[in-house]
C-alpha cells in the first residue's frame, strides 16, 4: 500500500492476513470467521455462502458490480496487481490465510515460579545439589528472557549459530503448539469441558488413568497418540460432566525438544507407553539422569533448526531446569545438487541415499560431508565425490598398494614392535615427525568438534606422504634398491605411518580403515583398537626439518615450472641450480632435493629479491648421454608391464647403441631388470 495508486483507503480483513490481523489486535478491531479450512464461505453469509473464496474470487466483484448498476456507488475499477501469493510446497496449489483457534506457549509473561536452578552464575557443581541444599530464588523472567540467557551458556559451531538464535528468540512470537485436521499425531494432553468452558491437563499416564470414566480400557497398551487417546473421557472437575479431549495435535516439535527428559530409561528403551514400561529416568532416578544430562553434542542442518529443534530442546529445558540441555551444537549449511540448486525428483538433480552409497561408496560420502565447511552450503553429486575420490582416497590407495606390493616382494614383516627405531633418512625422519604432528592436530580439532579442520590435515598429511615421501622413497625398496638397511627403515617408517592412519581414518572412513588395518595388524577390528596417544609435542629441531622440507618443495615447484618453460623434460639432468636468498641448513635434504630436480649440483647465494632461481640451460653431451638411458629405462619398463612381467622377473633387451659410460650401463640393468643387453633393432623379451 502507498500514495502513488488506489484510492487512499485500506480494506483490513482481520482474519484473512497476517498484517490485517496484526492491526486488527492493535486497534481492537473485531475478528469476523468468514471461510472454513475448505476456503469455502461460512453458512449464514447470504450469496457468499456455499461459493468457494479460491475457485470463486469474483463473487465479490460481481457483487459490488451489481450494486453499483443498483445506483449504491462502491465500485470504483478493478486493476491487475502482480504481488508475492503462497503456495503448497509439494503440490503447489494456492493457499489462504486464516484466522483459527489454536494453542500458544506464551513467550512474554513474567513467569510465576519458584526454582532453585536458575542463576545464570550457578556451577553445574551447584545445579547438581539437591533442592534442599540450594537457595530457592524467585524468578519472574519471561520464558523468552530465560531462553536467551539459557542459550547463551552453549557453545555454538560455529559461532554465528549464537547471534541466529537470539535473533529468532527475540523477534519470534508466541510459540504454536498445536496443529488442527490431523488423523494422526502427538496428543495434546488437554480436555474441555463443552458446558463449563474448562480446561483440564492431564500430567501422566497414572493420572489419566485414574481420571478416565470411559475408553480407558481400549486404549491401555497403546501409544499416546490421536486417535487411540481419543476414546478417554474424563469427569469435569466443576460440573462432572464426562469431557473429551481437545481436536488438535501437538507440534512436533513439542515431543523432539522433550528428548532430555523423556527417552532414557532404565531398560534403555524409549520411555513411556510402549515398547519401555519403564519410567524416564527423568521422573525415576534424578541421580542416574544427571549421567546424561546435559548432553555433550548435537548436531544437525541449521536451516530451520534455530527455530525448531535447537529451539524447542532449549525451551522445554529452560522450562524444566534452567540448564541448556546440551553443551555444544554443530550446526550445517544446506545439502546441495553440484549444480548449486536444491536437490529435486522433478529436476533430475536428486541422488537417494541408497544410489549415493552403491554408486560413490559410503567411505568417500562420509569423507565429502567432513571435510565440509559447516557454515556454507555443501555441493554433492557424482562429479563432486569423483574429484575427492581422486584427490585423496586413490592417492591414500595406491600409499597402500606400494608398499604392501614391495613389502610383499621384499619378504618384509613389521615384528612386535609397531613403531620404527631410529633412522639415517631423512625422509623418514621428516615423516614420522608429521606424523606426530598430524595426530595432534587431528585429536586437539576432533576435541573441539572441528571435523572439517581434521579432515583437511588428514589430507595435508596424505599429501606428504604420497606426493613426496613415497615419490622420493621409490628407488629404496625393490630389485633396484641401493641398501637392505634402508628398505627395511622406509618399510618400518611406513607400516608405522599406515597403521597410526588407519586409527585416524576410522571415525572417518571405517569401511577403508578396517580393511587396512586389519591387513596391516591382523588384529579383529582397527574400532576395537585405542586412539593414537598424543604424541610428543615437536622439537625445535624438528620444526626447523618441516619448515625446510616445506622450503625445499617449494623450490622444487619452481625449478619444474622453469623447466617447464624451457622446454627441458624433468628426466634431463642438468648441471646446475643456483638458489637465491635461500641457505639449505640441513645437507640431508640436499640429495632428495637434487635428485627431485634432477640436477647434478645446487649452490645458495644471496640476491637483491625475494627467493629465485638461475637454472643452467646447457646439456653437454654426458647429460644428453643420461637423458638417453633415462628415456631407454622408461621404454623398457612400459614394455615389461605390456609383458606382464612381475617386478622381480628379468628380460633380455636389444637397443641400438649400448651407452659409452659404462656407469650408466651398470645403472640400467639394475634398474630395468635386465639380465643380458645388446645392440641391434629394439626389443624387450622375458629372460631365457
Amino acid at each position: 500500500i502507498n500514495t502513488d495508486e488506489g484510492t487512499g483507503m485500506v480494506h483490513v480483513a482481520t482474519s484473512a492476513g497476517a498484517e490485517d490481523f496484526k492491526l486488527g489486535k492493535k486497534f481492537d478491531l473485531p475478528v469476523i470467521k468468514i471461510v472454513e479450512d475448505d476456503a469455502s464461505y461460512m453458512k449464514n453469509l447470504g450469496f457468499l455462502s456455499g461459493q468457494n473464496a479460491k475457485k470463486h474470487p469474483e463473487v465479490i466483484l460481481d457483487f459490488l458490480k451489481k450494486l453499483d448498476d443498483e445506483g449504491k456507488h462502491f465500485f470504483f475499477k478493478i486493476e491487475r496487481y502482480t504481488h508475492r501469493y503462497p503456495a503448497c510446497w509439494r503440490c503447489k496449489t494456492e493457499l489462504i490465510w486464516k484466522v483459527a483457534d489454536e494453542w500458544y506457549i506464551s513467550m512474554d509473561k513474567p513467569a510465576k515460579i519458584l526454582n532453585s536452578r536458575n542463576k545464570p552464575e550457578m556451577s553445574i557443581e551447584d545445579w547438581n545439589k539437591e533442592d534442599s541444599q540450594v537457595k530457592s530464588v524467585p524468578d519472574t523472567r519471561t520464558l523468552r528472557e530465560r531462553m536467551k540467557d539459557v542459550a547463551s551458556r552453549i557453545n555454538w559451531i560455529p559461532g554465528f549459530g549464537l547471534d541466529r538464535e537470539m535473533d529468532w528468540l527475540t523477534n519470534m512470537h508466541d510459540w504454536l503448539i498445536s496443529k488442527k485436521n490431523r488423523y494422526w499425531g502427538l496428543a495434546l494432553p488437554i480436555w474441555e469441558c463443552k458446558k463449563c468452558h474448562l480446561f483440564e491437563i492431564i500430567g501422566s499416564k497414572e493420572e489419566l488413568k485414574e481420571r478416565a470414566v470411559a475408553g480407558w480400557g481400549e486404549f491401555e497398551g497403546k501409544s499416546p497418540h490421536k486417535p487411540q487417546i481419543d476414546g478417554i473421557k474424563i469427569k469435569c472437575r466443576n460440573c462432572g460432566a464426562a469431557i473429551e479431549r481437545i481436536e488438535p495435535v501437538g507440534n512436533p516439535w513439542l515431543d523432539a525438544g522433550v528428548v532430555s527428559f523423556s527417552t532414557i530409561s532404565s531398560d534403555n528403551k524409549s520411555a513411556g507407553f510402549i515398547p519401555s514400561k519403564e519410567k524416564p529416568l527423568y521422573l525415576k532416578d534424578r541421580e542416574e539422569w544427571l549421567k546424561w544430562f546435559p548432553a555433550d553434542f548435537i548436531t544437525e542442518s541449521f536451516p530451520g533448526q534455530f527455530k525448531n529443534w535447537f529451539y524447542s530442546l532449549i525451551a522445554m529445558s529452560t522450562v524444566l531446569e534452567d540448564v541448556n540441555p546440551y553443551k555444544t551444537v554443530l550446526g550445517f549449511g544446506t545439502l546441495l545438487a553440484e549444480d548449486g540448486r536444491p536437490m529435486h525428483k522433478s529436476w533430475g538433480n536428486s541422488i537417494e541415499f541408497n544410489e549415493g552409497a552403491d554408486k560413490i561408496g559410503a567411505d568417500v560420502m562420509r569423507w565429502i560431508f567432513a571435510r565440509a565447511n559447516p557454515a556454507e552450503n555443501m555441493l554433492f553429486g557424482y562429479k563432486v565425490a569423483d574429484e575427492v575420490r581422486r584427490r585423496f582416497h586413490l592417492k591414500l590407495w595406491n600409499v597402500y598398494n606400494f608398499f604392501v606390493t614391495y613389502a610383499n616382494l621384499d619378504k618384509w614383516t613389521p615384528g612386535i614392535y609397531r613403531k620404527p627405531g631410529r633412522t639415517s633418512n631423512v625422509l623418514d625422519e621428516w615423516i614420522l615427525t608429521r606424523l606426530n604432528q598430524m595426530v595432534n592436530v587431528v585429536t586437539d580439532s576432533l576435541e573441539k568438534f572441528d571435523a572439517a579442520g581434521a579432515s583437511l590435515e588428514i589430507e595435508k598429511f596424505v599429501d606428504d606422504l604420497s606426493l613426496w615421501y613415497i615419490r622420493r622413497s621409490r628407488d629404496r625398496v625393490g630389485p633396484a634398491k641401493e641398501s637392505d638397511k634402508d628398505a627395511k627403515a622406509f618399510y618400518s617408517t611406513t607400516y608405522y605411518a599406515l597403521y597410526t592412519l588407519g586409527k585416524i581414518l576410522a571415525p572417518f572412513m571405517p569401511y577403508f580403515s578396517e580393511a587396512v588395518y586389519t591387513n596391516l595388524t591382523h588384529e579383529l577390528s582397527v574400532h576395537l583398537a585405542d586412539w593414537p596417544k598424543e604424541m610428543p609435542a615437536i622439537s625445535d629441531d624438528e620444526k626447523k626439518l618441516i619448515v625446510e622440507m616445506e622450503k625445499v618443495r617449494e623450490i622444487v615447484e619452481k625449478v619444474h615450472a622453469k623447466r617447464k618453460e624451457l622446454g627441458i623434460p624433468v628426466r634431463q639432468p642438468l648441471a646446475k641450480l643456483v638458489v637465491k636468498n635461500y641457505k639449505l641448513q640441513n645437507l640431508k635434504i640436499e640429495k632428495v632435493f637434487l635428485d627431485e630436480i634432477n640436477v647434478k649440483e645446487v649452490s645458495f647465494v644471496e640476491g637483491k629479491e625475494g627467493l629465485s632461481i638461475d637454472l643452467d640451460e646447457k646439456i653437454t653431451p654426458e647429460l644428453k648421454e643420461e637423458s638417453d638411458v633415462r628415456d631407454l629405462i622408461r621404454k623398457i619398463q612400459e614394455e615389461r608391464k605390456r609383458l606382464n612381467l612381475n617386478l622381480t622377473q628379468k628380460v633380455d633387451v636389444v637397443i641400438e647403441k649400448i651407452p659409452a659410460s659404462n656407469k650408466l650401463v651398470q645403472w640400467m640393468l639394475k634398474k630395468a631388470q635386465i639380465s643380458h643387453l645388446k645392440e641391434g633393432v629394439f626389443m624387450v623379451k622375458k629372460a631365457s
